[in-house]
């Protein structure tokens, strides 16, 4: 640990918690729902076909919803 570092601002750190509080649940729901795809489905033709592209779609948000927290806890101007 550096000495000479300034502490981080308790508001920027507590807004980064609440964005994972946000997106650590969200997260969770779209990997449960997409076993429950994988589970329920069977991926032959046009089924598979959505299922990838929903499969993408989740992939999209869940990493948007992190960088969104990410940048949220980091950035000092917000």
């Amino acid at each position: 640990m550096n000495a000479f570092r300034p502490s981080p601002e308790p508001v920027r750190w507590r807004r980064g918690v609440y964005a994972a509080a946000l997106v650590i649940p969200f997260t969770g729901l779209q990997l449960w729902a997409v076993l429950v795809l994988l589970r329920m489905v069977s991926l032959n033709g046009v089924v598979g076909q959505a299922f990838l592209l929903a499969l993408f779609g989740s992939l999209i948000a869940v990493g948007t919803g992190w960088r969104w927290a990410w940048r949220l806890g980091t950035d000092p101007d917000r």
